[in-house]
């Protein structure tokens, strides 16, 4: 359930100093944001009373309605004299709703009707017109957890005597601003030892009590299990634990500890996440804002039909929303802050010059982003360790086995480096490694002998032997493998790495890579598209080419219906390209540059962009990224364009009769 509409007229009378309450299309968070002072909680509270105090349920106005329209039809027939209008058949009809047999008798019990229901006519028309509160379902039960979150060590229920624990217990009975958070733990020990009790086999529990006891021990366990993603277990000590610790002990974080107060209001005020209306009052105020965020996204996360009313001063805490969804509030005036966010600081920080050193200080993140990543543009790459569920490898597991099908493939893993790519698909399929051995023929080739003691050791923990599986030179991989034997080339992180100099050398028709690769052979490019950390891999720098540079490299159009891509979280960072070896051939001089001139064009229109958005650590990185690519593909390109020669006639032969 959420609020989508306040109305509410000033009262003199309360002499509150707040104006008039008018807010409307209303999102999932609502933030009231002001100075102290201004009206914030006032405007908070006064919203909420009217929500609790005079909402108007669907009960209300289901009879609300029922009873205008017997009054409206009523007065038709008695002052109207509607009734001449009837046909025989309809009197008789209107006679059996009083049970009377004449129109006389009909019209004298109507007007007693009639006059009864004048009385509470007015009432009715209240409640058909009321809007101080509008919901966008009308329901019988409206709750709003008015919750103040705590971080404070919680109180341990095994050092208290049972007069003290059923008091911390007992405050908490209703979610509140007041709640204490010393009652949290113990009040989870005594709902679990209630539920023990009443599921003792020789207990003599009522079987109502025993009912309740057990229903609300799971409700309680689906609220944890929900948002802390950990069940409420006993130990056999008859302690309540959590993560396997005993309640105190559980090394909860912060944030965890909120939101198991939070799963305690929530149980006490006995209301569904569904239809749940959260209310914090400056929460920074007891929180560290990391903390707030924290607490905020993951009952977001869950909540998804609910709403989240938070009155704040925190620039931290205004500045993770929308602007869109923050209203100011004045000098007990309140209005929608989206047009005029500057008005908002300005009130928080107490002067534009402050709004500008703020401006300067957010901007940092970004500044020293693309610092640090011009930095490491002048170092030499490090080789990426191997880790437990890594997407890229995910993503070359999927491929490669939609290549086998049911056979057993030979792929080379070009530029190995630690054997990271075997080790992840290795994990991958730690249940089942023997049928990887047999459907997989892997073998191992880099440049530099960097990595060959750890690629080796990645190598022998899958086949027994790195014997026959691991190569720096291509005349030795061909004198134990066959040329045109791989069905598929995976290179993984290292296109980027590879000088656009060397890229003919590779693919053409007499290229290592081509000579790898059968007739329906594959070349899986994996590349993160927005590399987080920058390197210097050859003179120029690096570049990464995504798919309209690919195209542009390789001549591929519509047509060719076997070059393909996957994207593995939808955002167009982490991409496997997918490319038939007969398309490696159509690759010459020009196409080269026409790739470079994509690069190009793609990093300007990013930089633009970029210049316009946000100044946060993130866009900070992208810029490095960006920029890098704008230098290094204008490097190879000046490069290659100055010493270009005209393309071989006998390789557009070889290409065109490919093709």
């Amino acid at each position: 359930m959420r609020i989508t509409k306040v109305n509410i007229p000033v009262k003199p009378e309360r002499k509150d100093g707040l104006d008039s309450i008018k807010m409307d299309r209303l999102e999932s968070v609502v933030l009231l944001a002001g100075k102290n002072g201004a009206g914030k909680t006032r405007t908070l509270n006064r919203i909420f009373e009217c929500f609790k105090n005079e909402k108007i349920s669907n009960s209300r106005v289901e009879k609300a309605r029922s009873e205008t329209e017997i009054y409206q039809t009523l007065k038709d027939e008695v002052c109207n004299e509607g009734y001449k209008n009837y046909s025989e058949e309809q009197l008789q009809d209107r006679f059996k709703i009083f049970e009377v047999e004449n129109l006389e008798s009909y019209l004298e019990v109507a007007k007693k009707r009639l006059k009864k229901i004048e009385n509470n006519a007015q009432r009715y028309q209240y409640v058909l017109e009321w809007n101080l509160v509008e919901t966008d379902v009308l329901a019988n039960q409206y709750t709003a957890v008015h919750f103040l979150p705590n971080p404070m060590d919680l109180i341990d229920p095994s050092e208290l005597s049972q007069k003290t624990l059923r008091h911390y217990a007992m405050g908490i009975n209703q979610a509140s601003v007041q709640t204490p958070h010393q009652g949290v733990l113990v009040r989870i020990q005594l709902i679990q030892d209630r539920w023990f009790n009443a599921t003792h086999p020789y207990t003599q529990i009522p079987d109502k009590e025993k009912a309740q006891a057990i229903s609300d021990y799971e409700r309680l366990g689906t609220l944890i299990r929900t948002f802390l993603n950990t069940d409420l277990e006993r130990n056999i000590d008859n302690k309540a634990t959590l993560f396997g610790f005993p309640l105190a002990k559980a090394k909860m974080s912060d944030g965890q500890k909120v939101l198991l107060q939070f799963c305690l209001a929530v149980y006490t005020q006995e209301t569904t996440l569904t239809d749940m209306i959260l209310v914090l009052d400056e929460p920074e105020n007891h929180l560290h804002p990391s903390v707030v965020l924290e607490v905020i996204e993951r009952i977001r996360k869950i909540v998804t039909n609910g709403q989240i009313w938070i009155a704040t001063h925190s620039v931290p805490l205004l500045a993770h929303f929308d602007p869109s969804q923050i209203w100011f509030v004045e000098e007990g005036k309140i209005r929608h802050a989206g047009k005029i966010p500057e008005k908002v600081l300005e009130s928080l920080l107490g002067s534009e010059e402050e709004v500008a050193r703020l401006q300067n200080f957010t901007a940092l993140p970004a500044q020293l982003a693309a610092i640090r990543y011009a930095c490491e543009s002048l170092v030499e790459p490090c080789t990426a360790e191997s880790r437990p569920n890594d997407p890229q490898a995910i993503q070359v597991r999927v491929e490669l086995l939609t290549k086998a099908g049911s056979e057993k493939i030979r792929i080379l893993d070009f530029g190995a480096g630690q054997g990271r790519l075997l080790a992840n698909l290795f994990d991958l399929e730690a249940s089942n490694a023997e049928q990887l051995r047999r459907q997989v023929d892997y073998i191992a080739y880099d440049d530099f002998a960097t990595d060959k003691e750890s690629c080796e050791a990645a190598i022998a923990k899958v086949y027994g032997t790195a014997s026959k599986r691991y190569y720096t030179d291509f005349t030795a991989l061909f004198s134990d493998h066959d040329e045109e034997s791989f069905d598929v080339v995976v290179m993984c992180n290292v296109l980027h790495e590879i000088d656009p100099k060397d890229w003919l050398g590779l693919f053409q028709p007499k290229g290592r890579i081509s000579k790898c690769l059968k007739e329906n052979g594959l070349l899986l490019l994996v590349e993160d598209h927005q590399m987080p950390v920058g390197e210097k891999a050859y003179q120029n720098g690096f570049l990464v080419l995504d798919t309209p540079q690919l195209k542009r490299l390789f001549k591929i159009t519509e047509q060719d219906k076997d070059f393909g891509y996957s994207d593995q979280n939808g955002d167009g960072r982490l991409k496997t390209h997918r490319i038939p070896k007969p398309c490696l051939h159509w690759i010459d001089a020009d196409s080269r540059i026409k790739a470079l001139e994509s690069v190009l064009e793609t990093a300007k229109e990013q930089i633009v962009k970029l210049r316009e958005a946000d100044k946060n650590y993130k866009n900070g990185t992208l810029h490095g990224f960006w920029t890098q690519q704008l230098a290094n593909a204008q490097l190879s390109y000046e490069e290659l364009t100055t010493t270009a020669k005209p393309p071989s006639p006998h390789l557009d032969a070889v290409a065109e009769e490919k093709r």
